[in-house]
Formats: structure tokens, C-alpha cells, sequence
């Protein structure tokens, strides 16, 4: 019996780590023209080299802020429109964060990631011990097809310069930094990767709350163990502890938003109204 073939996607982004400034532009250009990323004045258009506007392509599916529509080029998502409407320069974390939601699960566009943030546990590790780790992973997965352990290195090196900044004092005007690394989730201390807690100055509850409901689809509840602990859970996608991420849930009952039951050893979430991701989303920016 054949192995089903699963979809998986190595260095995509031409080893250019997602820059400062990227972004906004496309969210401003893609409307107006979405087909750019086909054109040869894209370069002009964006100011960028060619390899980088193929990058930079790559990113913005890689965040799930835009959908590929073949000859016609791209278009912004809901997601996408949503940022654009109220975060254009990525100035407020929250914006980070859920775009760190959507590529650290994106299994298929984004597959180094999925698997840093879901299947490397252990902390203190040098950049080749998370290669060995993800090869392992990215094996498993793949189940035999064959992929680029050069592409995979590749990726690593891009993760963790996204997400760490190794210099200790770091010119916000610089360019050539990623946005990302102001999320902190990533320290780098003489070559060793440490995966650290998300800063409480700049982690809403909101997060956790888009995280439930993404969770619970097509359910009437979820249960604390699989929102914290489970695949693509709070724990792996953000380095929460479980008094970390019970406090959220506390948090998101007294708001009235989910009610938490801890009762009989239940551990469950359950939503005290119907809501979508998107409507969450949309008014944390206009009460922000």
C-alpha cells in the first residue's frame, strides 16, 4: 500500500529572514496590484532585489496574509486586510504575535517551523542540535520522500535569526532586523537557543483567547490539557507554562469571554457565547 504524500515546503525564502518594512509594503501594494509579484518592475516597485521580492512572496503566504490566485497573482486574506486596516507598520506585538501564531502551525508552508516550535522541547540548544532534531522530525513526517537537508539548515539559520537578536543593543532603525526578534521568544547566549516566556508587558490575553477559539471549531468546548500541552498548543507555540496559561484562562472567565470548569477533574474551556477569531481580532484593535 503506498504511502500517502504529505505537502511540506523547505527554504522558501531564499535565506533572507523576513526584514523590517517588508511587510507594510505588501499589505499597501497587493490591492493595487496583485500581480506584482509576477511583474519585472517588482524590484522597483518594492526596492528590493529579485530574490528578495521571491522572500518576501514566500513570507506573506508563509503568515496566512495572502492566497495565491494562480494568473490573476495574489490577494490579501481576512487576516491580511485586518492588519492592514489597523497595524500597517506592525507597531503593536499583538500583531506579531498572531502572525507567529499562523507560521508556527503552517505544517505545509512553513515546515521547519512547525516543527521548532512543536517537537524541539529541550532548551539550551546549539544550532546544530535543533538541526539534528528537526531532521529527525522532518523525516518522520515526510515518510520517505526526499528533501534538502541543506534546505533545512537553511531554515534553521533563518528561524533563529528571525526570532533572536544577537546583538545586545540593536538599532531599531536597522533594516535588516526582523520584526520578530521584539517578541524576545527566542534568546541566543553563547551559541545556545533558549526558548523563553512570552513578556507579560506584551502578551494579551486576547492571544490566548484566539487561540481557544481556533482550538474549539466545530466544538462545544476544549480541554485544558490539549490547549496547553497538545499540538499546537499554548505551551509549544508560546512557551507558556501551565500556571501561565491557567492564569489566561482565569483572566478570559472573570471577562466573561469562556468558562473555565475544574470541577469533578473536567478540565474544560467552554465559550459562554458564539464568536469568530476574526470578530475577536477586529475589536482588540479597536479598543487597543
Amino acid at each position: 500500500m503506498a504511502v500517502k504524500k504529505v505537502k511540506f515546503k523547505l527554504q522558501g525564502h531564499e535565506k533572507f529572514p523576513l526584514r523590517e518594512g517588508w511587510i507594510n509594503k505588501a499589505l499597501i501594494i497587493i490591492p493595487d496590484i496583485p500581480d506584482i509579484f509576477m511583474r519585472k518592475d517588482a524590484t522597483d516597485i518594492f526596492g528590493i532585489g529579485s530574490n528578495m521580492v521571491k522572500s518576501l512572496r514566500y513570507w506573506m503566504r508563509a503568515f496566512g496574509l495572502t492566497t495565491e490566485k494562480g494568473s490573476s497573482g495574489v490577494e490579501l486574506t481576512e487576516i491580511g486586510k485586518l492588519i492592514a486596516k489597523y497595524d500597517l507598520y506592525l507597531e503593536n506585538p499583538f500583531t506579531l504575535w498572531i502572525l507567529h501564531s499562523y507560521i508556527s502551525k503552517n505544517k505545509e508552508d512553513a515546515t521547519s517551523w512547525f516543527m521548532y516550535f512543536n517537537h524541539c522541547d529541550a532548551d539550551e540548544l546549539k544550532k546544530s542540535e535543533i538541526e539534528a532534531i528537526l531532521l529527525r522530525e522532518v523525516k518522520k513526517y515526510v515518510a520517505g520522500q526526499n528533501f534538502s537537508e541543506k534546505s533545512l539548515s537553511n531554515d534553521v539559520d533563518v528561524l533563529l535569526n528571525m526570532y533572536s537578536n544577537k546583538k545586545e543593543k540593536s538599532d531599531p532603525e536597522d533594516k535588516n532586523i526582523s520584526p520578530f526578534s521584539r517578541l524576545a521568544l527566542i534568546k541566543n547566549i553563547d551559541g545556545k537557543y533558549i526558548k523563553n516566556h512570552p513578556d507579560k508587558n506584551n502578551f494579551s490575553e486576547i492571544v490566548v483567547l484566539y487561540e481557544l477559539l481556533l482550538m474549539s471549531k466545530d466544538t462545544e468546548g476544549v480541554s485544558i490539557e490539549k490547549a496547553v500541552h497538545g499540538e499546537n498548543g499554548l505551551a509549544n507555540i508560546y512557551n507558556l507554562t501551565s500556571v501561565m496559561a491557567n492564569d489566561y484562562f482565569d483572566r478570559l472567565d472573570s471577562a466573561g469571554y469562556i468558562h473555565v470548569n475544574r470541577t469533578a477533574g473536567l478540565d474544560m474551556i467552554y465559550f459562554v457565547q458564539k464568536i469568530e477569531g476574526l470578530d475577536i481580532l477586529e475589536d482588540y484593535y479597536k479598543n487597543c
